[in-house]
């Protein structure tokens, strides 16, 4: 006699599972990764675009306008930022592992605890530093451009607080698992499970 098991991905797991202020924690994390998600999808179609109409002005519209390629490279920063926050988020940066294998589990949490701790302090002073760039930035023009390099300066401090939000997550609650975005909607998923004993 098959009975049907109802599994729930390991993020709805956690995000159940978590009671009072671990849930809204959690909850906003999603909110704030599917924010995170979104603007490097909208980054690299700004980027896609702007590459796209830069070759189609030279060969076919013959327009005065020569900024595509800054607005490119504008888009390339703010993807190359906000992307790298959503790797760390995720959990799918790069990591050099050497001496791993020769620590033991306790000694590799108090490792990574430290390691983000560090991290968020230099990720606070990127960001306090980067609001003075973006100041100074405002007056100085992207020739060509309705914009100044405060706009590519930005891309900076955003792409800051994403690191701040994610490695306070990650100091608060260190098992933390990468959400699906915000709109997700698991399905189930029905295993056969047989009985112990049971043959059929």
């Amino acid at each position: 006699m098959s009975v049907p098991i109802r599994a729930a991905a390991p993020s709805s797991a956690v995000l159940h599972s978590a009671t009072g202020w671990r849930s809204w924690v959690l909850r906003a994390d999603r909110v704030v990764c599917w924010i995170g998600r979104l603007s490097v999808v909208l980054t690299l179609a700004v980027v896609l675009i702007s590459c796209f109409f830069q070759v189609l002005d030279r060969y076919a519209l013959k327009t005065q306008f020569d900024a595509w390629d800054q607005i490119a490279r504008i888009g390339m920063l703010w993807s190359a930022f906000l992307g790298a926050a959503m790797a760390l988020r995720e959990r799918r940066n790069v990591v050099i592992d050497i001496i791993d294998r020769h620590l033991s589990e306790r000694v590799r949490k108090v490792r990574d605890r430290l390691f983000d701790a560090l991290l968020l302090v230099l990720a606070i002073t990127l960001f306090v530093k980067g609001l003075d760039v973006v100041a100074v930035g405002r007056f100085q023009d992207i020739v060509g451009t309705p914009f100044t390099y405060a706009v590519s300066y930005a891309s900076l401090t955003t792409g800051m607080v994403f690191f701040i939000l994610f490695l306070a997550l990650r100091l608060i609650i260190p098992q933390a698992p990468p959400p699906q975005d915000v709109f997700h909607t698991e399905p189930d998923v029905d295993h056969t499970a047989v009985p112990p004993g049971d043959p059929s």
